[in-house]
């Protein structure tokens, strides 16, 4: 079954906000249906309004956690050292000089998302930093790697406990985060600051093992992207995948027949910001009737339909220090009990 025809695509908002300024296309003749402006300078101009909409209504997001639609649930594999392997050799699919990128290809799966940004050492060539994950056998690094060839060489990668985020996280995490399902961990995941995982890191580098500890912060990539990493504490002896909530960002509408990010139940607010914004940055006005109806009348009305997605119960509220529910009984069972130290037998 097919989407509703009724939803706004990118074309449906450049068209609206090009009626509101006046720069809509009806035709040689004037007398054809509206459509997206013919001069260039004018249809860029659109484009750029409904931009700015999308943003605006992404800040405008419900107090105290913006909305649910920006918050899902992401899968992020974290993994152990990658060692020399003479069966998955490492084959230069050719080099990019435009983008100064060389796609390497690797017999087995082997790749992840989280490892872009990282350093992959092919063995009698050099060190290149991973730029783009393509697939679980492909990736593209940065620089010249073609010296690999066609037969291939072997490689390395190291893990440092650091796994980079997606492009589009926006830097913020909110919720629990857990292991995924069937990994049969006895542990709970806690965030913690970054710095007390750096603190932990001080004196104890090589600690291996079951992550219990999460920290979000940004990294330094040399790139006009800003990224962030997952570091995870102590660092993982093998490859697992953590799920946790994140709060993720738009990518800009550039073709005219994208769909916007967000769930079409907000498409009448999303068209009232795209034509607010528009009366704002050429009209200069922020009360004006456009901005009125999306501030007064839409925005309200999202909130509530975002609310609609919300827990119908929160939960346990009472004496903390009195009989718990079965979750939260397990939630301390693994948190206070179930972590017991090493034993040493001699």
């Amino acid at each position: 079954m097919s989407e509703p025809t009724s939803i706004l695509t990118f074309r449906d908002l450049v068209i609206e906000v090009a009626r509101k300024i006046g720069v809509a296309s009806y035709g040689t003749d004037g007398a054809g249906e509206v459509a997206v402006p013919t001069v260039v300078h004018d249809l860029s101009e659109c484009k750029r309004l409904v931009n700015n909409g999308i943003r605006m209504l992404y800040a405008d997001g419900p107090p105290p956690n913006g909305w649910r639609f920006t918050r899902p649930t992401a899968s992020i594999v974290i993994w152990a050292d990658i060692a020399v392997d003479a069966a998955n050799l490492a084959v230069s699919a050719g080099y990019d000089p435009a983008t100064n990128k060389t796609t390497l290809t690797v017999t087995s799966d082997s790749f992840y998302a989280t490892m872009e940004e990282k350093d992959l050492v092919l063995t009698g060539v050099g060190t290149f930093t991973i730029a783009d994950y393509v697939s679980a056998t492909s990736v593209k690094v940065r620089g010249d790697a073609t010296a690999a060839g066609a037969a291939g060489v072997t490689w390395t990668l190291t893990a440092d406990g650091n796994y980079t985020m997606p492009k589009t996280f926006s830097g913020q995490y909110i919720g629990q985060p857990t292991y995924a399902a069937d990994t049969n961990q006895g542990i709970s995941l806690e965030w913690r600051d970054e710095s007390f995982i750096r603190s932990w890191r001080e004196n104890v580098t090589d600690e291996t093992g079951d992550p219990y500890w999460l920290a979000v912060r940004p990294m330094t990539t040399g790139t006009p992207r800003r990224r962030w990493e997952l570091m995870a504490y102590p660092a993982p002896d093998e490859t697992m995948t953590i799920e946790t909530p994140l709060i993720l960002h738009f990518d800009k509408l550039v073709d005219l027949d994208e769909v916007p990010e967000l769930p079409y139940s907000h498409d009448e607010t999303l068209k009232a910001a795209c034509l607010a914004t528009a009366e704002k940055d050429v009209e200069d006005s922020t009360s004006g009737p456009n901005w009125e109806y999306y501030r007064n009348v839409c925005l309200p009305n999202s909130y509530r339909i975002d609310a609609l997605s919300a827990p119908k119960k929160l939960g346990y509220f009472g004496n903390p220090s009195g009989p718990q529910s079965g979750a939260q009984a397990l939630r301390q069972f693994r948190s206070s009990l179930y972590q017991r130290p090493d034993v040493s037998v001699n």
